[in-house]
């Protein structure tokens, strides 16, 4: 089976909850540059066929609609006949040419049950006959001149809009004034910074006890704060107790629980629950983002046979610190004493740990180049890469059940 990386980007629907993500392919064939410009159509069916069918489509997508992308090659193959209409969701491409032949393929792919989404859409007269029966319209806001002007038109057809590359608050929440019922981009990810915003006090307190944690030595240190906590000792042994575990019988001891754990891992999960409560107000995409960085960034420096794998964790965890604090970073660092080298990569990307952290934030954008050249630089095989990400995925999607 061909090793692939598989980002996937969140669709938010107005109440900020994720419902879809759309996937984002690139075939990992360390030292052939051609194959890199691979053809669409046949990198699609390659991972349909091979890895999203043997990992799982579910792994992939964490149960919600997924997005694909599809060519006019793919809109008249027959991919499509092995996907399930109820979690797969098409979209074609802007540089499609609508003919008779890829209006057929589109009204058949209806009559399947499939979702039909328009992408990057710019009105042209081609689009009429595709634009009766699309269940989305999807607009690069980037691209808009009049944002407005744009959609007023669409409002005579069907379809619900998807606001696409949605960067601020501002832009999220100018988009949702105008209607749009979908929204994609990292909004979610950047702080909303207000000049002189003071962090609550409640936050600071979550802060204050994340220290303890990280700077503790011994999980006797970490028993005394979980056992003093209903609420932690509950999320601990739900924790423990999920599938990821694979348990033959329930753990009901907290202490048992600790000592099955280890120190390094209760750290790390006492991290990220506290980093969760920090985005109370904020989708619960972003702690997911930030968790899934960390487990990428972990698991690598494991291969790249790192020292400090877990500082690697903690790179990932705090990457959105300046969301979850609604600071620039160099403030919202003042409020935590992380490792040094952390530090460094949270703000110098020049840095090692700095790079590492790029090359995540590259696999959620799609940037492939950036990708596989900081694979180059650091020596990492693309293909261990890829399957580490896949990994991560089903990793977040097991752990965010004991956020809840």
């Amino acid at each position: 089976m061909e090793n692939v990386f598989v980002g996937r980007q969140p669709i938010f629907n107005r109440t900020g909850k994720v419902v879809a993500y759309e996937l984002l392919f690139r075939a990992s064939q360390s030292g052939n540059s051609a194959a890199h410009e691979s053809d669409g159509t046949q990198l699609t069916a390659n991972v349909v066929v091979g890895s999203l069918m043997d990992i799982g489509l579910d792994v992939v997508s964490g149960n919600k609609l997924v997005y694909l992308n599809a060519t006019r090659d793919f809109l008249l193959s027959d991919i499509a006949s092995i996907l399930p209409p109820k979690s797969v969701a098409i979209e074609v491409l802007e540089d499609v040419i609508v003919d008779d032949e890829v209006i057929a393929a589109c009204h058949a792919l209806k009559k399947k049950g499939f979702t039909l989404l328009l992408d990057d859409f710019i009105y042209s007269p081609q689009w009429e006959p595709l634009m009766k029966i699309a269940d989305i319209i999807k607009i690069d806001v980037m691209v808009s001149d009049d944002l407005a002007s744009e959609v007023e038109p669409l409002r005579k057809y069907p379809a619900k809009l998807l606001a696409e590359k949605v960067e601020t608050q501002e832009e999220y929440e100018y988009t949702k004034s105008l209607g749009f019922d979908y929204f994609q981009g990292y909004f979610f990810c950047r702080p909303d910074v207000v000049s002189g915003k003071k962090v609550p006090d409640s936050k600071l307190a979550i802060l204050r006890a994340l220290q303890r944690v990280m700077v503790a030595e011994a999980i006797q240190d970490l028993e005394q704060i979980i056992i003093h906590d209903v609420g932690l000792s509950y999320r601990l042994l739900k924790y423990i107790n999920t599938a990821a575990f694979g348990m033959r019988r329930e753990i009901t001891s907290v202490r048992q629980a600790l000592s099955l754990l280890g120190l390094k891992n209760i750290q790390a999960w006492l991290s990220v629950l506290s980093m969760a409560m920090l985005t109370d107000d904020k989708p619960q995409e972003l702690i997911l983002t930030a968790m899934l960085r960390a487990r990428i960034l972990e698991e690598t420096a494991v291969v790249l046979k790192h020292q400090r794998a877990s500082e690697c964790f903690l790179l990932g965890l705090f990457s959105l610190l300046d969301a979850f604090l609604d600071q620039p970073m160099e403030e919202a660092l003042e409020q935590v004493c992380l490792p040094q080298e952390v530090h460094d990569g949270l703000t110098d990307p020049s840095s090692y740990f700095g790079s590492l952290l790029h090359m995540v934030k590259s696999i959620e954008n799609g940037n492939w180049q950036d990708v596989e050249s900081v694979c180059r630089e650091k020596g990492l095989n693309s293909k261990d890469l890829a399957s580490i990400h896949v990994s991560a995925i089903k990793w977040v999607d097991e752990y965010a059940e004991s956020l809840n």
